[in-house]
């Protein structure tokens, strides 16, 4: 039997605000622009304990909490926290099918057959990890299809896991009010309602099969399976390849030691280039992120004549770009990402049609070729492969007292 986790980002744009800036923790926010007329985006659960809610008007909102913190968006940090969120799954499987900037679904069987761990446990594994790892919360509904995956991902927030099977979908589901079922809109509630269907057993109940196919037509024979348990949707994985492969870390503390920000780079590439290969992506686009303070920062790409996933080319564009923009300021946090990727398939096949030149170059001359451009551009920032450092003693044992 198919194991398929819905996981969901508890709250997502006030969480990411909260984990830029932990003074926020605790306190009734809602993301939105500070005017009178302006609409929230998203509330804290703090906030939400006064009744304030997505959607709702922010002098509204003001009336019923006197101490809410309004925080303007930031979308880039919630793509960029977005994107990170399912790099993190997908490390734990691939079959992963993306439903909004914060939710996903996973097919989780292979995985928890290999490791041999009860589902309960993968889940809380994926949920300490993400909070760990981005500090965002998240709950999880575990169940043997989509549908009862999502139901079970919304009954437990924040930091929840629940979980739904064949045998209690009944106890869990069907004394629910029908509003609360997935894929039933609001404006359909008082129409089911005047039929005298009001809970989720209602819906599942035969004898009410011919009710409401005048409501749900075409669609009613799904409607009635999922209220009965059953939904045979696959995770459609397969629209899901990234756009880009990143990694960031922030400092425990600021830091304008260059040696120490350029050894961050270093692992950083390691990390982006170990994960391009895994997923057989490469691109030519290669860009970094220096983060002053919480509203300063900066990026910068650039474009190489070569796809590319290699760790060494990725490291030395990364100190490339940093030399080009870096002003000698305190950073909390440095980033590495390959943009617009493409798969090592695709972009053979793309090659082979347009006849494209110069790719009969071996991996290991690209690499060399590349290095040798670059130190002849900046004699002042000697690059090297990091196999080199097998060949110089001394080098070795620097580079290995640095990272000890």
């Amino acid at each position: 039997m198919q194991i398929i986790f819905h996981i969901d980002l508890n709250a997502f744009f006030a969480s990411a605000e909260i984990s830029q800036n932990p003074d926020l923790e605790g306190k009734p926010i809602v993301v939105c622009r500070e005017s009178r007329r302006s609409i929230i985006t998203t509330a804290s659960y703090e906030a939400r304990k006064y009744g304030i809610h997505s959607a709702m008007p922010l002098f509204q909102a003001k009336e019923l909490c006197s101490q809410l913190i309004t925080v303007p968006p930031h979308f880039q940090l919630y793509k960029t926290l977005s994107q990170q969120f399912f790099e993190l799954i997908s490390s734990f499987s691939k079959k992963l099918e993306v439903a909004s900037i914060d939710e996903c679904y996973v097919d989780m069987t292979e995985y928890i057959q290999h490791q041999h761990i009860h589902p309960y446990q993968a889940a809380k594994d994926i949920q300490n990890h993400v909070f760990k790892t981005l500090k965002l919360q998240c709950s999880i509904g575990v169940a043997p299809n989509k549908f009862l995956a999502k139901m079970a991902s919304d009954m437990k927030k924040p930091m929840g896991i629940t979980m739904i099977t064949n045998r209690n979908f009944k106890e869990k589901l069907w004394h629910l009010p029908v509003g609360d079922m997935h894929g039933i809109g609001k404006k359909t509630v008082p129409k089911l309602q005047q039929m005298g269907i009001y809970t989720i057993g209602d819906l599942a109940k035969y004898e009410n099969y011919e009710k409401i196919r005048t409501i749900f037509q075409k669609n009613t024979f799904i409607v009635y399976q999922r209220a009965n348990g059953k939904d045979f949707s696959k995770i459609n994985y397969e629209k899901n390849e990234l756009k880009s492969v990143g990694n960031s870390t922030t400092f425990e503390n600021d830091s304008h030691d260059e040696e120490f920000i350029k050894s961050v780079f270093h692992s950083l590439s390691q990390e982006v280039s170990n994960r391009a290969k895994k997923r057989d992506l490469v691109s030519n686009s290669i860009s970094i992120t220096l983060k002053y303070t919480r509203e300063k920062s900066k990026t910068k790409q650039t474009i190489i004549d070569q796809y590319t996933n290699d760790f060494d080319i990725i490291y030395a564009t990364a100190l490339l770009l940093f030399e080009s923009i870096y002003n000698g300021e305190n950073l909390r946090l440095v980033g590495v990402s390959l943009n617009n990727v493409v798969h090592v398939q695709g972009l053979n096949i793309q090659l082979s049609l347009f006849g494209k030149q110069g790719n009969h170059l071996s991996h290991h001359s690209q690499t060399d070729q590349f290095i040798h451009q670059f130190n002849e551009h900046f004699p002042d920032m000697k690059v090297m492969k990091a196999s080199s450092l097998i060949e110089d003693d001394e080098i070795q044992k620097k580079y290995l007292k640095n990272n000890e």
